[in-house]
């Protein structure tokens, strides 16, 4: 049994949250991916598996959907084995600051 606390990371499927990811898990973190793209959390997930050995849990989430946004918030609320949270999901919007 692992001893770390697992790690939840949002917007983990690619840049900054899968480097997050790649780190945690080098480090022994079980990991629970979240981002939109099902198959890049899953390639990620079995590739950092295979290098690590830990356990990582992929869910799909898009966060600016409220029902998407709650299954995360459930997932946080009941996971007692999660104690770290790497919020790093974000959204693109075009227009200028004050819109």
């Amino acid at each position: 049994m692992n001893d770390l606390p697992a790690v939840l990371i949002t917007g983990a499927s690619s840049g900054i949250g899968a480097v997050y990811a790649e780190r945690f898990a080098q480090r022994g973190h079980d990991l629970v991916l979240v981002a939109r793209d099902q198959s890049r959390l899953e390639a990620l997930a079995a590739r950092l598996h295979t290098e690590t050995g830990v356990k990582i849990d992929v869910l799909r989430a898009d966060l600016t959907h409220p029902q998407d946004l709650e299954a995360v918030s459930a997932r946080l609320r009941t996971d007692a084995r999660i104690g770290i949270l790497i919020n790093n999901a974000g959204a693109a919007q075009s227009g200028g600051f004050l819109d």
